[in-house]
């Protein structure tokens, strides 16, 4: 059974990651970019008359769906896995069931129970790296930061941590955390020669097979959806499933700093506030991240 974050753990836990996450008007936020927040858990429903930014926010921007759709100026895309506890692989494409099918034959996929496991995973991070230049947290490229990292994450024993074995060698390593009825596919990295042999479909059906087995979560959460040539990421997940939940948000912007993303990078006001969504994937309205039981306890202010 995977036990649940409360909020104030979660954000902890992001803290530990490197996050920069504040508590303000009862609200964890998370800094995504300099002075730019949305709240910690995205797809938290906060009340416009009640918020409270972060104070650099009011110097930026900052951003969260809302409790009442008809106060909404923008739109928040997620990626999704709905109904997570009536998963089965027979669902999949034919194609992709026999991705799985492959992979199991090579790996062997089971939690990790001890930081020095996850520290055996850096040759495999490493090769990660070389292949995506993923620049989150890339400082892990360091031995000495990644083991920091992995020593970190074991502090918090109700994150999940997943290794696929081969051979008795770390192949592929996933992370998540379930908050409340989500559960969240954090991370993930792999060698290139487990990436050929489909271990990105196995470790997604473990998760998926994981949430559903558990009884209590109902979503998997893949992400925020990304906008332009990032948008390559997320099809590994649209095409096995995903779905795109759009919840109406509030954006709120400092005017210099609209006139700057304006001069300098015009279409991200477009994707800040949801005009570039396309209708393939999106789930109906009746299907929403907002109203799901994920708030376990709030900040104390």
């Amino acid at each position: 059974m995977i036990q649940s974050m409360t909020i104030s753990e979660y954000a902890a836990y992001q803290r530990e990651m490197g996050e920069r996450v504040v508590e303000s008007g009862g609200v964890y936020w998370r800094r995504v970019r300099p002075f730019f927040y949305r709240p910690l858990v995205p797809w938290q429903a906060v009340d416009p008359g009640a918020v409270k930014p972060p104070w650099p926010a009011r110097f930026g921007a900052w951003q969260f769906v809302v409790t009442d759709g008809q106060l909404a100026n923008s739109t928040m895309g997620f990626l999704v896995y709905t109904d997570a506890d009536k998963y089965s692989p027979d669902a999949l494409e034919r194609a992709h069931r026999r991705q799985v099918r492959t992979a199991m034959k090579h790996f062997n996929v089971r939690p990790l129970e001890r930081a020095e496991e996850l520290m055996s995973a850096y040759e495999a991070y490493l090769d990660f790296q070389r292949r995506t230049r993923y620049q989150y947290r890339a400082d892990r490229v360091c031995r000495e930061s990644f083991d920091e990292w992995a020593e970190s994450v074991f502090r918090h024993p109700k994150a999940l941590v997943l290794g696929a074995f081969a051979r008795e060698q770390m192949e592929a390593v996933a992370v998540c955390q379930r908050v409340g009825a989500v559960l969240i596919y954090a991370s993930f990295f792999s060698r290139e020669s487990a990436s050929s042999l489909h271990i990105g479909s196995l470790m997604l059906h473990v998760v998926r097979t994981i949430a559903a087995e558990s009884g209590n979560v109902r979503y998997v959460f893949a992400g925020m959806r990304k906008a332009g040539s990032q948008r390559r990421i997320d099809e590994f997940h649209l095409q096995r499933g995903c779905q795109i939940i759009v919840e109406p948000a509030w954006c709120e912007l400092h005017p210099a700093a609209k006139i700057m993303l304006r001069l300098i990078v015009p279409g991200r006001l477009d994707q800040l506030f949801g005009k570039t969504w396309e209708r393939q994937h999106i789930v109906p309205a009746t299907a929403t991240l907002a109203v799901c039981p994920a708030m376990v306890d709030t900040p104390k202010s």
